[in-house]
């Protein structure tokens, strides 16, 4: 995209008002009954424990920001923010809608009713539009249309106008008015055949808004988050929307603020914005749009709305016949059936989708339940008179259809609770459907990948692009007769880029650009090799990789932990396995004291890794595919295996590198711990107390309670559903008993990184989760101070070089070092963006950091460098990208809990469909099961809790 000229400064806004805490309120009673079947909100587990502890709960108020910091050389930047400008004082009013029509005596369709499925929303929302403006074409004098009254309708249940629709009405009468409305008369085939459709606008008490500058600075960006009106974003935002919403058959409105173009070649956008991904998915582009307070160009104590718009693809299911689609699922022809593999492959795809039938002179959408193994032409049911017949016959007498693939595979739908088969010739699946991770193969999944991750040139082509698709312009009249200004170029802002580090393994190097190439020599900290070890190869019959390649991969092995220092004997055992034979040898040498053992894998072998336990084992394991380890010996390779060498250092207790701290030490006396949350997949049932089975959220963490540089973890499992994290208290506890028992002293301070929350939870996690923290660190030592830190990369900021040049990624993206910490922060709340990493693909999220506690209140320049500096401890621990073997990264934050919840949770996964597919069973209290499964599950008691056993 051509530069621009500096963007028009966001006007000052009135200073915020002091902040004062609210009173202190009574805590929750605790449960009579501990075996409750769910829990009421997701704090319940906080607020019983600190009952238990008898600890108050803490006001809901940020700290207050801290001056910027001022390390680091400047560096001009580029942002995705747009100002807002208020121009004049507005009243609105809000409204409830409610749209129903009746399908029989018994039962109703609620087309305001919200749902979770592409189809469902995208289709109520197109119907609730449909209705509501017919509604206000054909009833002006209710709708004050002659008044100039703005509608502002969120296409299901949200209304906002600038007249009172009410305003006639007495204090005291209902503020109610109900439309019928004939299906006939409105223009979507769908509703033509309901006679009635009621529509009804009703006004909640309180319902007047007024929108002005003033009001936007005073209650908004409060410390005290409980003063703030949530409202005046919801309405900004639903105004920037109004076009989107209106437009249904051509933009997509769904969660999140996010927009897609289903006709994005009209829209302006490219055709290469658009391309087949394969398995009968296509790209649309899209944008993600959200309101934000931030402190804008005038800097602390100012508070500026602003829209924050980036642009994104996303792949779409394309309307086409089902059986077309499972010929590019599985790229052949299946009118005459599938292999099982090819259904189960295709059942993968499209299992969950919403698909429609016409041949019976209407339209009927069904769900997609999978693929049945039988074909029309044989599968057969019984009929109301007890006779049988297949499904070919049947469609040939009851509407008349010959088949034209009667050996197709029937597709298997659910219809009103029951599961029944159709011939997938004539279904076809519905338009506008997002593709789920679940639905993705492998191959399909690393082009969409790629194709999605475009790099700041494109991206910003996507957003300017998008910007003027979705009319937020100067020349949008419903945002002119609201007095909303939108600023037409992205702030520019002054940021700094801090100095790169100096990693020292035997030998002292420089990070340059986020990279550092290590020196030869060995490492930091040499592991101590086991001497009963061993080496396998797992494959097949088809398998190539014979005795001779295992030999001289493990020759190269050994040679390469000579050569950085690590003392290695020979292997006790070298041999071929069949996959059949895995799980047993493993059980074997590990009741044989065998304490470490590297596999090579085929390619086609997934599950292994998911199923050793490496806890039970005790065995320190590598797994490596088969394709790299034959590139190793055969092609000589070094790279790769230097890489296989780095992880096992690690895993056996060594330590590749420290990050030099001569200036200034960031860790000493510190216990710096990194909390990351693995939730469930989405979708998933959870469990009640006593009921169904255990799906937990497991809570990994990882810290230096070894010593300064050396970052160990584990895990616990925990309850879903909940904002905060009562589990906080275990993983406080391990880290702090683990400290003591290495240093023999507790630590001065702790500084926790805690992922997996959205700014919406900073509350609760400033009432319940921080006070529970701080009661659990003062039980060991009450001088110990706290830093508490959370961290996130699920925002929608985008920060880009002033002027782009070059073609990859690494050119053209913000360098690592760079640290944002005043105009595009929250006006109320300590935080700070650090970009970290080299981004090698699409463009950079830099992560923000929010600092919810600081007993120590450290300045923002001590901060921002101690994090960039446990970005670079980090990267020790995982491998760099395939194409940079010869370089190291930091990572992109400081939280490598993360990874110890991911890992666990594939383990857990396995487990529970283990034993003939029995899945874990929750036997009495949730929370006592989940405390034996992490005893079985977690480290704590073996002698892997002290090692880097994630790497």
């Amino acid at each position: 995209m051509p530069p621009h000229p500096p963007a028009p400064p966001m006007p000052p806004m009135p200073p915020m008002p002091p902040v004062t805490a609210p009173p202190m309120t009574p805590m929750a009673p605790i449960p009579t009954n501990p075996q409750e079947l769910h829990q009421k909100s997701g704090n319940d587990a906080c607020i019983k424990r600190l009952g238990q502890l008898n600890v108050e709960a803490a006001p809901k108020v940020y700290l207050k920001p801290s001056e910027p910091g001022k390390v680091g050389k400047p560096a001009d930047i580029q942002t995705n923010i747009f100002g807002i400008e208020i121009e004049k004082e507005t009243t609105v009013f809000r409204y409830m809608v409610h749209a129903k029509a009746e399908l029989s005596p018994t039962k109703e369709a609620v087309f305001t009713k919200k749902g979770k499925e592409d189809f469902v929303v995208l289709d109520r929302h197109e119907k609730c539009c449909n209705i509501f403006f017919y509604a206000v074409e054909k009833n002006p004098d209710f709708f004050k249309m002659k008044d100039g009254n703005c509608i502002i309708y969120d296409g299901q249940s949200t209304l906002y106008t600038t007249v009172n629709l009410f305003s006639q009405l007495d204090a005291k009468e209902k503020k109610s008015r109900i439309f019928e409305i004939n299906g006939a008369e409105i223009e979507n085939q769908e509703l033509k055949s309901l006679p009635c459709i009621s529509l009804e606008v009703y006004s909640p008490r309180d319902n007047a808004l007024v929108i002005s500058s003033e009001t936007l600075g005073k209650r908004t960006a409060d410390q005290n988050t409980e003063s703030n009106n949530r409202e005046y974003t919801q309405f900004l935002e639903l105004a920037l929307n109004q076009h989107c919403v209106k437009q249904t058959d051509r933009i997509g409105c769904f969660e999140h603020g996010k927009v897609y173009f289903l006709r994005a070649t009209e829209e302006g956008f490219d055709a290469r914005d658009c391309i087949d991904v394969g398995d009968g998915k296509v790209l649309y582009p899209g944008l993600k749009k959200s309101i934000q307070f931030i402190e804008g160009p005038y800097g602390r104590g100012q508070n500026n709305p602003s829209v924050v718009i980036d642009g994104m693809k996303a792949a779409f299911h394309k309307e086409q016949n089902v059986l077309e689609k499972f010929s590019e699922i599985v790229n052949r022809d299946v009118s005459r059936g599938m292999s099982d593999n090819d259904r189960d492959k295709a059942s993968q795809v499209i299992r969950g989708l919403d698909c429609y039938a016409s041949y019976s002179n209407r339209t009927r959408h069904l769900r997609i339940e999978g693929i049945h193994q039988d074909c029309a032409a044989k599968a057969r049911f019984e009929l109301s008179d007890g006779k049988s017949c297949t499904v070919q016959q049947y469609y040939h007498e009851k509407y008349n259809i010959a088949l034209k693939f009667p050996g197709a595979n029937l597709l298997i739908c659910k219809e009103r609770g029951n599961k029944n088969f159709y011939p997938a010739e004539l279904m076809t699946i519905t338009k506008n459907q997002r593709v789920t991770i679940p639905q993705q193969t492998g191959q399909q999944s690393q082009k969409t990948t790629k194709e999605c991750a475009v790099l700041p040139d494109v991206r910003q082509r996507l957003i300017v692009t998008g910007k003027k698709a979705v009319n937020i312009t100067e020349e949008n009249e419903l945002l002119q007769a609201l007095g909303i200004k939108v600023y037409p170029e992205p702030l520019m802002i002054k940021a700094r880029e801090l100095e790169g580090k100096e990693i020292v393994y035997e030998k002292k190097t420089s990070s340059d650009a986020g990279k550092w190439r290590p020196p030869p020599g060995c490492y930091n900290k040499p592991a101590v090799f086991p001497d009963l070890w061993a080496i396998y190869a797992v494959g097949t019959q088809h398998s190539r990789f014979s005795v001779q390649d295992l030999n001289a991969f493990c020759s190269m092995f050994m040679d390469t932990l000579q050569r950085k220092g690590i003392t290695v004997k020979t292997p006790a055992e070298t041999s071929l396995l069949h996959v059949d034979q895995a799980m047993s040898k493993l059980e074997n040498i590990a009741m044989n004291k065998c304490k470490y053992v590297f596999i090579i894998t085929d390619d086609n072998i997934t599950h292994l890794h998911r199923e050793f336990n490496q806890t039970r084992l005790a065995v320190y394991n590598i797994f490596r595919e088969m394709s790299k380890a034959t590139s190793v010996c055969k092609d000589g390779k070094r790279l790769t295996l230097e890489n296989v060498i780095n992880k096992t250092n690690i895993k056996l207790g060594g330590l590749n590198y420290t990050v030099s701290d001569t200036k200034r030490s960031m860790t000493d006396d510190q216990l710096i711990i990194g909390v990351g949350i693995s939730a469930p997949p989405p979708g998933t049932k959870f469990l009640l107390e006593g009921k169904g089975h255990l799906n937990p959220q497991i809570v990994g963490f990882a810290s230096n309670a070894v010593s300064n540089h050396e970052f160990v973890g584990d895990f616990v499992l925990a309850s879903v559903g909940q904002d905060t994290m009562s589990s906080i208290e275990d993983v406080l506890k391990n880290s702090m008993e683990m400290y003591e028992k290495n240093r023999k002293r507790f630590p001065k301070r702790i500084i926790i990184y805690r992922s997996g929350a959205s700014e919406g939870s900073h509350p609760s996690i400033l009432a319940y989760e921080i006070p529970l923290a701080r009661a659990i660190i003062h039980g060991y030592c009450k001088d110990i101070k706290m830093i508490y830190i959370v961290v996130t990369k699920e925002h929608s900021y985008r920060f880009f070089k002033d002027q782009l040049r070059g073609t990859k990624a690494t050119e053209m993206n913000i360098p690592p070092g760079i640290v944002l910490d005043n105009s595009v922060t929250h006006p109320a709340c300590k935080q700070f963006f650090l970009n970290s990493h080299t981004t090698l693909q699409g463009t950079a999220k830099t992560p923000l950091y929010s600092v919810l506690a600081d007993d120590c209140n450290a300045p923002m320049d001590r901060l921002e460098e101690l994090t960039f500096t446990l970005c670079h401890h980090l990267k020790s621990l995982h491998s760099p990208p395939r194409s940079q073997l010869r370089c190291m990264w930091p990572m992109s934050t400081p939280k490598e809990g993360a990874h110890f919840g991911l890992r666990r949770r594939k383990l857990l996964t396995t487990i529970t469909t283990i034993n003939d597919g029995a899945p874990i069973e929750a036997e009495g209290s949730e929370s006592n099961r989940l405390k034996d499964l992490t005893k079985e599950l977690s480290y704590q008691m073996t002698d892997l809790h002290m090692k880097r056993v994630n790497a």
